[in-house]
């Protein structure tokens, strides 16, 4: 519990995040983050109208290092940078890639992520930033399920699973990138 805190939405996410990086997703219930505050499941609705509110808040907050670049920051960062960006933050949460998902029915949050690979691009293409968001979520999803699944069946047999799986994305995101690149010199 922390104690006595001042109910804000900044307090709700930090909870919330600190429930999905000890428990994953399926534990960040509105009645538990509520019990993690010390207040009662309704006071979380002056805040957030619902839970899928919560999750589009708590993706954003995960995602927040990519999302608040600057465009100078963006146009600056290669698409595979920022790719690698986003994975690395997702990673960084457990079940980060399953939020950010449940969080991309978000339509502004789409959207804002779609724009930020865009503008990575040489010549910006809206479908190429959609299947390069799908493919990056897509991925460190797979990866999320599988280093779990390895943790809870002590499997050690995958060690450098990580460094498949960075390798493995690394690539296809190169696969991507040179379909793109490839389809503008046809149009």
């Amino acid at each position: 519990m922390l104690g006595i805190v001042q109910l804000s939405k900044e307090a709700i996410i930090k909870a919330s995040v600190a429930i999905l990086s000890e428990y994953g997703l399926s534990d960040m219930t509105m009645r538990r983050v509520a019990k993690q505050l010390n207040v009662a499941p309704g006071a979380l609705y002056w805040h957030f109208k619902n839970k899928q509110e919560l999750i589009d808040a708590t993706s954003r907050h995960l995602l927040a290092p990519v999302l608040e670049h600057s465009e100078e920051q963006q146009s600056s960062s290669s698409a595979q940078e920022t790719c690698a960006e986003l994975r690395a933050l997702m990673l960084h949460t457990k079940d980060g890639a399953e939020i950010v998902s449940a969080a991309l029915s978000n339509q502004l949050l789409r959207k804002d992520l779609e724009s930020r690979i865009s503008t990575s691009f040489d010549n910006p293409d809206e479908v190429g930033a959609f299947t390069l968001l799908h493919f990056v979520v897509g991925a460190v999803l797979t990866e999320q399920t599988q280093l779990q699944l390895q943790e809870l069946t002590g499997d050690s047999e995958e060690l450098d699973a990580t460094t498949s799986f960075e390798r493995r994305f690394s690539q296809g995101v190169e696969t991507i990138m040179a379909g793109l690149e490839a389809l503008s010199h046809i149009r």
